[in-house]
């Protein structure tokens, strides 16, 4: 499986979970990636979403998007990649899901990365930490 590591403090604030961030708290994790690399889901499921964080008519963060994997009433989402599955695509654990998109020429000083969030059953976010091998 895929080995990351978790983006620390940089000019954009840190990419742990639970992290402040602009008077809300950070609900994911940043996992450390060059752009281009094919990210894999890390659960089996069904892809139920293919979204975007930010608004699509917005020219500089428009074209970011986010892919969601469905298991056992958890949700899963990767954000800021190119989507390379369908919603209602059914997913085994190590398939490629998507490629991480660039995002340093959006936000200045940030470090490379993707984010990844868990939604349990509840609708809570539940820390993902403990679902990566990390560098």
């Amino acid at each position: 499986m895929q080995q990351f590591k978790i983006r620390g403090q940089d000019a954009q604030g840190s990419g742990y979970f639970g992290a402040p961030r602009k008077g809300r708290i950070h609900n994911g994790v940043d996992l450390i990636c060059e752009s281009g690399l094919y990210i894999k889901s890390r659960t089996h499921g069904t892809v139920t979403k293919i979204g975007y964080p930010y608004d699509p008519a917005d020219e500089k963060k428009g074209h970011l998007r986010y892919v969601e994997v469905t298991f056992d009433g958890n949700r899963f989402r990767y954000f800021y990649l190119d989507p390379m599955v369908q919603v209602g695509d059914k997913i085994v654990a190590g398939d490629v899901i998507g490629c991480s998109q660039d995002l340093t020429e959006i936000y200045t000083g940030i470090t490379q990365h993707f984010h990844f969030e868990w939604i349990g059953p509840d609708g809570e976010f539940v820390d993902p930490t403990s679902m990566f091998d990390l560098l």
